[in-house]
């Protein structure tokens, strides 16, 4: 006999044994996660596969962690419940891919299905979710009406849920008996005098026959073991499709669930128990905001780049010793107003906020401020608030009594649609003039199984509306909202995406990647991008920057990009040809220690602030880290612009040019070639005049294509514009301009700039 749901719902009989508790090999596995971990879930059992949540809040119960629930807050339904641990974490690629598994023995676990009954009384959402293979696709939480996850409270150790049924305010604990083993669930039930009885899924028994009473049920199972439920509060009833549920009647404002499995001979020990189940101690004040927990904050001594150029790369040390062990890998970050704060968000789970930046760096202050995210890849700074993008939702932070740690974990938007795949991650998060949020959704390396996957999405500035912007991304890292709200994304290679790309985002706009298209039929063509960059360039794209400071050179409106992959910083050339924009990039000559992700202007110093982590695709050295790019006030001797003539290419540099070497036309090198749009993971490189001839390999190494004859070159009146006449200018997808010049005080000036000529101008 099998109970099969209990509690939204309970399925025993022979239990599953989940992962036994890990050695720890990394330092992920190391650190302490907080009192809850907001990730999905997964159960590998003698060959078998179950995902109790993909958008879970694991918390942990029981002194060091000797049993943890799982809920799910799309269905707003307790998924499973397990003793003899925590959570192994993922290793895999330091931990981005791969699922969490329960350490222990799973007591209970639910279908996937929604924990309470809709307005009409119904229990099927209108877009349940799907599984094919190993794969399982939720398509978004239930309809706000029905019920709506509002986010977490946490006080000292204590996890504190809130959501809403109907017009109810709920708030949901959890606690381990310790002498019988049993899991209690407490709820606060908040609502109108007139309010109708809510209806909650207790135990599904299809052909079972089970003992009860108006407030006790248990099975006994063929194994010897039994699993019996017990309320306060409310009460049991049982359906015509044997469906036990408990019924909360409107003057009910507490109800407490004792869930409970072990051997028949302790069933009496249990109804011992609940026969005496006090009342839990009142929820509400619990969300006023807990005492701290991580302890003082941790200062740190920052260090100043050297060098004699116009830039200088300085380093924020992050906190390495702390009593959590926490893993930092830097994945964003943004500034509070006063510009000596800043919030960095951790792909391991953790915000931090760190205080003191200055033009020293000799004293910084570093706080623990939240914990237990799911993968955060985003962080922004809105109304001196923090918002961060998890995997899961975009989460308000709220510090409710000023301590220094987030005591409300409050869901803004958790409308994004998301499967079991790995790879599909929330990536990075702007805000445009009216407030809204943006932020990019990979895909899962096959064809789209949601709607939302390899997409840049919107959520309305309140957080009630999400809508997909552009399709067609792959493995979008970042994105950037400029000063007029123009849009770009970046994007990675591989199937049809053929080397990474910059784009310029028009609402609508499909960007290259069939499998996420979302069209049908799907596209034969796609908009083209700002450019592409050479593999040997940049083979894992990051995010671009707006340069919204005069204090940071001659680049105030300029657009910056940065590379996770080579570690790299570039200024981003653009044009507009009759409509269609066009551009390429030129690097910056400096060095940074991990993949460079995100990036942002101090409000107060003016100064470009990076970070970034390591994982894999990065020649980075460090998992993370923290730079500022400053501005020393020299003399800055760089190419600043590039439009495209019909006649060759003209160059804008920043200071006046040598006139010797910039007429001299064996001072420049141009060479071009294409790739193919095939479904192939990237392409090599290809001949512009015969495009079925390989002129090179997308490789780290040598690399190039067809040489284009330099006529002869122009020097502007004011010596910052050399006009360089082609032989030919047409569309190619890669351009390669290499100068070997020097400014008018006779320093070096050795750059190459990469760009793509989507539109040739039909005059000079």
């Amino acid at each position: 006999m099998r109970l099969s749901r209990i509690w939204g719902a309970l399925a025993c009989g022979v239990a599953l044994t989940a992962a036994s508790a890990p050695p720890a090999h990394t330092r992920w596995e190391q650190m302490d996660v907080g009192p809850f971990f907001s990730y999905g879930v997964e159960v590998r059992s003698k060959g078998a596969l179950w995902r109790p949540a993909l958008k879970g809040v694991t918390i942990k119960l029981g002194n060091n962690s000797t049993a943890a629930v799982c809920f799910d807050t799309e269905r707003l339904r307790l998924a499973a419940g397990w003793s003899g641990g925590f959570l192994k974490l993922p290793t895999a690629r330091e931990g981005l891919e791969g699922v969490p598994q329960p350490v222990g023995e799973i007591q209970f676990r639910a279908p996937m299905m929604p924990g309470w009954a809709g307005p009409s009384g119904e229990w099927q959402e209108p877009m349940p979710p799907k599984s094919k293979g190993n794969d399982l696709y939720s398509f978004g939480p239930l309809p706000r009406g029905w019920a709506k996850w509002r986010g977490l409270y946490v006080h000292g150790q204590r996890t504190i849920l809130s959501y809403t049924v109907g017009t109810a305010q709920m708030l949901e604990t959890h606690d381990l008996d310790a002498a019988t083993g049993s899991f209690v669930r407490t709820l606060e039930v908040a609502r109108e005098a007139n309010a109708t009885a809510l209806v909650t899924l207790l135990c599904q028994l299809p052909g079972a026959t089970i003992e009860a009473s108006p407030a006790l049920a248990w099975l006994r199972e063929p194994d010897g073991n039994a699993t019996a439920v017990a309320l306060t509060g409310a009460q049991l009833k049982q359906d015509a499709q044997g469906n036990l549920l408990g019924v909360i009647d409107a003057k009910s404002s507490q109800v407490r669930v004792a869930l409970w499995r072990g051997p028949q001979a302790r069933l009496p020990e249990f109804r011992r128990f609940a026969a005496t189940l006090p009342p839990a101690n009142a929820l509400a004040p619990l969300t006023r905001g807990g005492p701290a927990r991580w302890g003082a904050p941790i200062s740190t001594k920052g260090q100043l780049g050297a060098g004699t150029g116009a830039y200088a790369v300085d380093t924020l040390t992050l906190p390495e010793n702390h009593s959590s062990r926490s893993w930092i890998r830097c994945s964003d970050l943004d500034f509070f107003k006063d510009g000596t704060r800043a919030a960095m968000c951790s792909a391991t789970g953790d915000v931090w906020v760190v205080s003191g930046i200055d033009e020293s760096l000799q004293k910084l202050t570093w706080r623990r401020f939240a914990t237990g995210l799911f993968q955060p890849l985003g962080l922004r700074i809105v109304d001196e608030q923090i918002h961060v993008l998890g995997r899961d939702q975009i989460t308000r932070l709220h510090d409710l009594n000023n301590d220094g740690e987030a005591d409300f974990y409050e869901n803004l938007n958790n409308d994004v649609a998301i499967t079991s795949h790995y790879h599909e991650y929330c990536l990075g998060l702007e805000t445009d003039s009216a407030g809204n949020f943006y932020f990019n959704k990979g895909g899962n390396l096959g064809a789209a199984t949601i709607p939302h996957h390899g997409c840049l999405l919107r959520v309305s500035k309140d957080g009630a509306r999400l809508d997909v912007v552009a399709t067609g991304h792959r493995a979008p890292n970042g994105l950037s909202v400029g000063p007029g709200d123009e849009l770009t994304t970046s994007d990675n290679e591989g199937n049809w995406i053929p080397t990474s790309r910059i784009n310029w985002v028009k609402p609508g706009g499909f960007y290259g990647h069939v499998f996420t298209a979302h069209r049908d039929p799907a596209p034969a063509d796609y908009d083209k991008p700002l450019c592409w960059l050479p593999h040997q360039v940049d083979n894992s794209s990051g995010s671009q920057i707006w340069v919204t400071s005069d204090k940071w050179g001659p680049y105030k409106g300029e657009l910056l990009h940065t590379s996770y992959g080579r570690c790299k910083l570039f200024h981003v050339l653009r044009e507009e040809v009759d409509g269609q924009i066009q551009g390429g990039v030129v690097e910056f000559p400096l060095s940074f220690d991990t993949g460079v992700m995100r990036g942002t202007f101090n409000p107060r110093d003016g100064q470009l602030y990076l970070c970034g982590l390591r994982v894999w695709q990065s020649s980075g050295a460090r998992t993370g880290a923290i730079h500022r790019v400053r501005y020393t006030g020299r003399t800055v001797n760089r190419p600043v612009s590039l439009h495209v003539r019909s006649d060759g290419l003209e160059v804008g540099f920043t200071s006046p040019l040598d006139a010797a070497s910039a007429v001299d036309d064996q001072n420049y090198a141009v060479d071009q070639w294409n790739y193919q749009w095939t479904g192939a993971y990237g392409s090599k490189l290809y001949s512009t005049r015969d495009p079925s001839r390989v002129v090179g390999q997308k490789a780290q190494g040598t690399f190039g294509g067809d040489e284009v004859a330099v006529k002869s070159v122009s020097l502007s009146a004011d010596k910052k514009v050399v006009l360089i006449k082609t032989a030919e200018v047409k569309p190619v997808m890669q351009s390669r301009i290499r100068l070997n010049l020097k400014s008018a005080d006779g320093t070096p000036i050795q750059h190459t700039i990469y760009h793509t000529i989507n539109r040739v101008p039909k005059s000079p």
